[in-house]
């Protein structure tokens, strides 16, 4: 049940990010997070109130979660606009499993043999299933891997990858408010950066548009509903950080499919190739979990 949870996660996050990005086309980045991060905040605070939970217990593990979620997202974003997406999105994407694995193995985690197997073929499948060949619009400055988009790539992996290890400090009787509490600090820091910035270049705060804004209302209430179904899966007896993480972060091959039948973009044999090296992977994290 753990894995199939952590499945269903990644999925609903990878949706997400696609619908997201769709939206990103028509604002920016910024304002698109500053609609969909405070949407799912007041779409979770109801459910987590009717689910029940210790509301201050979570609240320690939930904040902590929601500044490295903040800082995570923020980046990602911002190397994604310096840098080649199908390079430094992979980069990240492992990264952020990786810290989680690594986190999980020092406090004592030990899964089956079949799962490390299964987390060397997610990290193979993850670097590319995300592999998108060179735009011939694209300017020669976007599809260089600078110094300074790899390592802000980096810092977003990284803290992608803290969100998951925070989440999962969070304790059982909690319910759903751990990830409240993530969504709520997210939204405050994302709100503030927005400010910032709107005082500065006095644009605008939010995306604009009837069919943007409803983009970013469902990529906020999707990415919430990944969050909250992540952390089911860390609390149902038996899972391991180690193996939900790595499950969860196979997100990127739900974008890439989405991608694939809505927008018509065609997929590299190495993007089918990592399509089934996900599958496999999925199959052994299964077990071996």
């Amino acid at each position: 049940m753990p894995a199939v949870l952590a499945l269903i996660s990644s999925v609903l996050w990878g949706v997400a990010d696609f619908v997201g990005g769709f939206a990103s086309r028509r604002a920016t980045a910024l304002q698109v997070l500053a609609i969909s991060m405070p949407v799912g905040w007041l779409l979770l605070v109801p459910i987590a109130a009717i689910v029940g939970g210790d509301v201050a217990a979570s609240a320690p593990a939930g904040v902590l979660a929601g500044m490295f979620g903040a800082i995570g997202i923020l980046a990602l974003y911002a190397a994604l606009t310096i840098g080649p997406m199908g390079v430094l999105s992979p980069v990240s994407a492992v990264l952020g499993a990786a810290v989680p694995v690594i986190a999980g193995l020092v406090l004592g985690e030990r899964p089956g043999a079949a799962a490390y197997v299964g987390m060397a073929l997610a990290a193979a499948a993850i670097v590319t299933v995300g592999l998108e060949p060179r735009a011939p619009t694209d300017d020669a400055v976007h599809q260089r891997v600078t110094p300074r988009a790899l390592g802000i790539a980096l810092i977003a992996g990284f803290c992608i990858g803290m969100f998951f290890v925070a989440i999962s400090l969070a304790p059982e009787s909690g319910g759903l408010w751990p990830v409240a509490w993530a969504r709520g600090t997210s939204s405050a820091i994302t709100l503030l950066i927005a400010l910032v910035v709107w005082l500065r270049r006095r644009g605008s705060m939010f995306a604009r548009g009837r069919s943007v804004v409803l983009l970013c209302v469902l990529a906020g209430a999707l990415d919430v509903s990944a969050n909250a179904i992540y952390l089911l899966a860390l609390n149902t007896p038996g899972a391991l950080l180690s193996v939900v993480s790595v499950l969860g972060s196979l997100y990127p091959a739900a974008t890439v499919l989405l991608a694939r039948f809505v927008l018509a973009e065609r997929l590299r044999p190495l993007q089918k190739v990592g399509m089934g090296l996900a599958l496999a992977a999925s199959a052994l994290l299964a077990l071996g979990g």
